[in-house]
């Protein structure tokens, strides 16, 4: 299976990457906010969303510092730690998750994507499973980020 390529496999990633085209470093940057929706499913009017995740996360260490907002589509295996006033993540990373086949045998499931924000046991950790990943906004900071 191939590698994940922030780059290549997340909408909308050209608003966030830096000059060369490389994905941004999200060492020490910080958690603004995590907002979850459980989805919603009605068999009977053919409707099947899964759980929805919104990240808003400030890259720090870069020579404009700004939020990203970032939206992963139907999550699964989601588990959160250490959430408190001091959000300080380390990375941010991704990979690929085979999942097996259809029922021919021989054509494979789309892969989950597995994401991990932070540190677990360390910094605030989120680590999910979904299928989409989209970068939905960029916010750039202007002055002090208290002022």
């Amino acid at each position: 299976m191939k590698e994940f390529d922030p780059v290549h496999h997340i909408e909308g990633s050209s608003a966030i990457l830096e000059p060369d085209g490389t994905w941004p470093s999200f060492y020490e940057s910080e958690v603004y906010s995590f907002n979850f929706w459980r989805g919603d499913l009605r068999p009977e009017d053919d409707v099947y969303i899964s759980p929805t995740i919104e990240a808003s996360i400030e890259i720090t260490r870069h020579a404009r510092p700004f939020v990203v907002d970032l939206k992963f589509h139907d999550c699964d295996s989601i588990e959160m730690s250490y959430f408190n006033y001091q959000n300080v993540i380390e990375d941010l990373t991704f990979c690929f998750e085979e999942r097996g086949f259809y029922a021919d045998g021989v054509t494979p499931l789309p892969p989950y994507i597995c994401v991990k924000i932070g540190t677990p046991k360390h910094t605030v950790a989120l680590t999910f499973k979904c299928f989409k990943i989209e970068v939905v906004g960029r916010r750039e900071i202007k002055g002090p980020p208290y002022a």
